[in-house]
C-alpha cells in the first residue's frame, strides 16, 4: 500500500522500489565510496594472483628486507599460529620465538615448488608456507613438500603453514591453518604500531594490502557484506535491473 492507502500497480511498485534503491541509499553510497578508493594491488591486478600475494608476504616475512619491520611480522605470525594450534607435538613455543633473534632467517620463493620456505639455521627450524587464494591443494602436494624438506633438513623442526581466505584445514595435519583475516590483522597492527619507523611508502603498501584483503579475500569481506545487505534491502529493484 502507498502512503495514501491506495493499492499500487505492479509498475508503480517497481518504480517505488527503484526510487528507494537509487535515492539517498547510504549502503549504496558506502559501496561506491569503497570501490572508488585507489588501491595499488587492485590497480596492478594482483587481487587473485597467488604469486603476487606470496611475493608480498615473503617481503614482509624477511627480516633483512628494507621495510624496517625486522623480524616482527614473522615472529607474530608464527606465535599466533602456534597459540591457535595448541599442539604439544611442536617442539617450539611462542615463548621460544619471543626470545629468539630471527634476524638471520633465509626466505626462499618456489624452492622445490614450495610457495615460501623459511629457514632458521641457528635454531634448526624450517617453515613451509603453502598459499591458496582461489583454488585448493592438489595431488598430495602438502605431504610431498613436507617429505622433501625432511629429506633436505633431517633432525630439524619443520612447521607447515597453510594460508587460505577462510583458514581452511589442510589435508596434512602437520600444517597449521592460517586465515587471511589474521594476516590482515597483523599487518594492520604493525602499520599502526610501527608508524614512526616505517617509511611512508612501505606503510602505504601495508595499508593498501589489508584494504584489498578485506575488500576481496577474507571471509565475509567488507564489500561482500555490503552487497548482501543491499540485495536483502532492495531485492525487487535489483531483480528488475538484472531483467
Amino acid at each position: 500500500m502507498s502512503q495514501t492507502g491506495k493499492s499500487l500497480t505492479s509498475t508503480e511498485r517497481d518504480m517505488e522500489a527503484l526510487e528507494v534503491f537509487v535515492v539517498g541509499n547510504p549502503d549504496l553510497e558506502q559501496l561506491e565510496a569503497l570501490l572508488d578508493q585507489f588501491n595499488i594491488f587492485e590497480a596492478i591486478g594482483a587481487v587473485r594472483q597467488e604469486l603476487r600475494h606470496s611475493d608480498f608476504l615473503a617481503f614482509l616475512l624477511n627480516p633483512q628486507q628494507n621495510h624496517r619491520l625486522g623480524d616482527a611480522f614473522v615472529k607474530r605470525l608464527l606465535q599466533k599460529a602456534l597459540i591457535a594450534a595448541q599442539s604439544a607435538s611442536i617442539p617450539v613455543s611462542p615463548i621460544d620465538l619471543d626470545v629468539w633473534s630471527l634476524d638471520e632467517l633465509v626466505i626462499q620463493r618456489e624452492w622445490q615448488n614450495i610457495d615460501i620456505m623459511i629457514l632458521d639455521e641457528a635454531h634448526s627450524l624450517a617453515i613451509i608456507i603453502e598459499n591458496k587464494i582461489s583454488g585448493g591443494e592438489h595431488s598430495g602436494q602438502l605431504k610431498r613438500y613436507r617429505h622433501t624438506v625432511e629429506q633436505h633438513y633431517p633432525d630439524w623442526c619443520i612447521i607447515g603453514l597453510y594460508f587460505t581466505p577462510d583458514g581452511d584445514p589442510a589435508s596434512d595435519d602437520s600444517y597449521l591453518p592460517i586465515g587471511y583475516d589474521l594476516v590482515a590483522e597483523l599487518v594492520d597492527r604493525l602499520a599502526e604500531s610501527r608508524a614512526s619507523t616505517l617509511g611512508p611508502d612501505v606503510r602505504t603498501l601495508m595499508i593498501h594490502y589489508t584494504q584489498m584483503l578485506r575488500r576481496h579475500i577474507v571471509a565475509q569481506s567488507e564489500i561482500a557484506e555490503l552487497c548482501q545487505r543491499i540485495y536483502h534491502k532492495h531485492q525487487r529493484a535489483l531483480d528488475l535491473i538484472y531483467e
